[in-house]
């Protein structure tokens, strides 16, 4: 059998006990080595680290194919299978409440998105899905998001610099249910797939960030498209709205569309 051929069901059942694998690395007890990145709050420990390579090396065994990672592994292309992991997504959160950090993994062919798992590490909620065949949580299957609710009936997500950046999201959260922020953009992105908030916004996201989990959410029934409408490509950096369809839609018409 060669790696093509590998059914996304049999990649499923690999992966997983990878990730539980992964899963336990993040959560043994060990002084962090923290170091910064991009600025003071862009963080990355050895376990990041120590997770990425672990993943890489048990995956590119097993399946041959190639892989983007936050922390350092490179693609030269994306035509075909790669792995897209973010090791843990939510390092401040990893670091600083020691909660609501994911690890994040996708398999995207030619560019879009056909089998992500996002793990919740503390609590141990395995979120997954393959496109066309619904989205899961510890097997379970999720339901289909409201598709009725504006944003005004419905809680948002988002973050301070999206707030300051965009003032017309300051009065849409005002005249929404409220607002919540969890640091992890792929656990924020599960919340909205699981029917516990309405949207989420962000300016700026990664591929690793989001791979796995929009795909989760398209296969709930939300929509997913970049902040002002137009269709989202995990293969670039951007910004991201994602939202059950009516909320979305209302969204998109209060922040770009018609803001009056």
């Amino acid at each position: 059998m060669t790696t093509e051929s590998i059914s996304l069901d049999e990649l499923s059942a690999v992966v997983i006990p990878l990730l539980e694998q992964a899963r336990q690395i993040a959560l043994a007890p060990e002084e962090l080595e923290i170091q910064t990145k991009s600025d003071r709050n862009d963080l990355v420990t050895q376990v990041d680290k120590r997770i990425e390579q672990f993943l890489a090396k048990e995956l590119t065994e097993i399946t041959g194919y190639p892989m983007l990672g936050e922390e350092g592994h490179t693609l030269d292309s994306f035509a075909g299978r790669v792995w897209v992991l973010d090791p843990i997504d939510g390092t401040m959160n990893y670091v600083a409440t020691h909660r609501d950090y994911a690890i994040s993994l996708a398999l995207v062919e030619d560019g879009i998105p056909a089998l992500g798992i996002v793990v919740d590490v503390t609590k141990g909620l395995f979120y997954v899905a393959q496109k066309g065949k619904g989205a899961y949580c510890n097997n379970k299957k999720i339901d289909v998001v409201p598709d009725k609710l504006p944003y005004q009936d419905a809680v948002l997500i988002t973050d301070i610099k999206e707030i300051c950046a965009i003032p017309r999201l300051k009065q849409a959260l005002v005249d929404s249910r409220g607002h919540r922020r969890y640091g992890s953009a792929a656990l924020e992105l599960v919340e909205v797939a699981c029917g516990r908030a309405g949207a989420f916004v962000h300016l700026w996201v990664s591929p690793w960030d989001i791979a796995a989990a929009t795909l989760i959410c398209e296969e709930a029934g939300c929509t997913v498209t970049r902040l002002d409408g137009t269709n989202m490509d995990v293969r670039q950096k951007g910004s991201i709205l994602v939202g059950w369809p009516n909320v979305h839609s209302s969204l998109l018409k209060r922040l770009v569309q018609d803001p009056r």
